[in-house]
Protein backbone atom coordinates (compact mmCIF):
# COMPACT_ATOMS: atom_id res chain seq x y z
CA UNK A 1 0.00 0.00 0.00
CA UNK A 2 2.80 2.59 0.85
CA UNK A 3 4.51 1.20 -2.07
CA UNK A 4 2.00 2.55 -4.49
CA UNK A 5 1.43 5.73 -2.87
CA UNK A 6 5.00 6.36 -3.11
CA UNK A 7 5.20 5.92 -7.10
CA UNK A 8 2.12 7.87 -7.42
CA UNK A 9 3.58 10.55 -5.21
CA UNK A 10 6.76 10.50 -7.55
CA UNK A 11 5.20 10.83 -10.32
CA UNK A 12 2.98 13.70 -9.20
CA UNK A 13 6.54 15.24 -8.26
CA UNK A 14 8.48 14.09 -11.45
CA UNK A 15 5.30 16.22 -13.61
CA UNK A 16 5.16 19.10 -11.57
CA UNK A 17 8.43 19.58 -11.91
CA UNK A 18 9.08 18.64 -15.75
CA UNK A 19 6.54 20.88 -16.59
CA UNK A 20 7.54 24.28 -13.97
CA UNK A 21 10.54 24.27 -15.69
CA UNK A 22 9.23 23.83 -19.08
CA UNK A 23 6.77 26.80 -17.79
CA UNK A 24 9.54 28.89 -16.25
CA UNK A 25 12.15 28.82 -19.20
CA UNK A 26 9.30 29.79 -21.81
CA UNK A 27 7.98 32.84 -19.80
CA UNK A 28 11.58 34.08 -18.84
CA UNK A 29 12.28 33.71 -22.98
CA UNK A 30 8.80 34.66 -24.21
CA UNK A 31 7.65 37.29 -21.55
CA UNK A 32 4.19 36.05 -22.34
CA UNK A 33 2.27 33.65 -19.47
CA UNK A 34 -0.55 32.71 -21.59
CA UNK A 35 1.99 30.82 -23.89
CA UNK A 36 4.20 29.83 -21.01
CA UNK A 37 1.34 27.91 -19.41
CA UNK A 38 0.22 26.01 -22.95
CA UNK A 39 3.71 25.09 -23.96
CA UNK A 40 3.64 23.34 -20.03
CA UNK A 41 0.92 21.89 -19.71
CA UNK A 42 1.15 20.08 -23.27
CA UNK A 43 4.80 19.25 -23.31
CA UNK A 44 3.88 15.68 -21.31
CA UNK A 45 0.91 15.03 -23.05
CA UNK A 46 3.10 15.75 -26.29
CA UNK A 47 6.22 13.35 -24.83
CA UNK A 48 3.55 10.93 -24.43
CA UNK A 49 1.79 10.66 -28.07
CA UNK A 50 4.97 10.73 -29.53
CA UNK A 51 6.34 7.64 -27.12
CA UNK A 52 3.28 5.99 -28.58
CA UNK A 53 3.54 6.61 -32.05
CA UNK A 54 7.05 5.38 -31.79
CA UNK A 55 5.76 2.31 -30.35
CA UNK A 56 3.53 1.72 -32.67
CA UNK A 57 6.34 2.26 -35.47
CA UNK A 58 8.71 -0.34 -33.36
CA UNK A 59 5.66 -2.90 -32.51
CA UNK A 60 7.11 -6.85 -32.17
CA UNK A 61 4.73 -9.62 -32.69
CA UNK A 62 5.10 -10.85 -29.30
CA UNK A 63 4.72 -7.51 -27.66
CA UNK A 64 2.23 -5.95 -25.56
CA UNK A 65 -1.25 -6.08 -27.28
CA UNK A 66 -2.06 -2.62 -28.65
CA UNK A 67 -5.19 -2.15 -27.14
CA UNK A 68 -3.50 -2.56 -24.09
CA UNK A 69 -0.99 0.42 -24.87
CA UNK A 70 -3.33 2.91 -26.45
CA UNK A 71 -5.41 2.41 -22.71
CA UNK A 72 -2.56 2.71 -20.70
CA UNK A 73 -1.54 6.22 -22.49
CA UNK A 74 -5.31 7.48 -22.40
CA UNK A 75 -5.02 7.36 -18.65
CA UNK A 76 -2.17 8.50 -18.37
CA UNK A 77 -3.13 11.57 -20.53
CA UNK A 78 -5.89 12.29 -18.44
CA UNK A 79 -4.23 11.46 -15.08
CA UNK A 80 -1.07 13.83 -16.14
CA UNK A 81 -2.71 16.60 -18.24
CA UNK A 82 -4.31 18.09 -15.15
CA UNK A 83 -0.98 18.14 -12.48
CA UNK A 84 1.05 19.53 -15.52
CA UNK A 85 -1.51 22.22 -15.92
CA UNK A 86 -1.65 23.24 -12.18
CA UNK A 87 2.40 23.01 -12.28
CA UNK A 88 2.33 25.72 -15.22
CA UNK A 89 -0.44 28.22 -13.64
CA UNK A 90 1.16 27.91 -9.85
CA UNK A 91 4.98 28.76 -11.29
CA UNK A 92 3.72 31.60 -13.68
CA UNK A 93 2.04 32.63 -10.90
CA UNK A 94 4.98 32.66 -8.58
CA UNK A 95 6.77 34.38 -11.10
CA UNK A 96 4.37 36.75 -11.43
CA UNK A 97 4.91 37.95 -8.10
CA UNK A 98 8.82 37.35 -7.76
CA UNK A 99 10.09 38.67 -11.11
CA UNK A 100 8.85 41.74 -12.74
CA UNK A 101 8.60 41.52 -16.54
CA UNK A 102 10.60 44.32 -17.32
CA UNK A 103 14.17 44.31 -15.07
CA UNK A 104 16.61 46.50 -17.21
Amino acid sequence: MIFGLLILASIVAGVSLVAATITAVIRIATKSDTLAITIGTLAIPVLLCASFGYWLLTMEADGAPPGNVLMGNLTALAMLTPIALLASRFTVKFLSRRAPLNTR
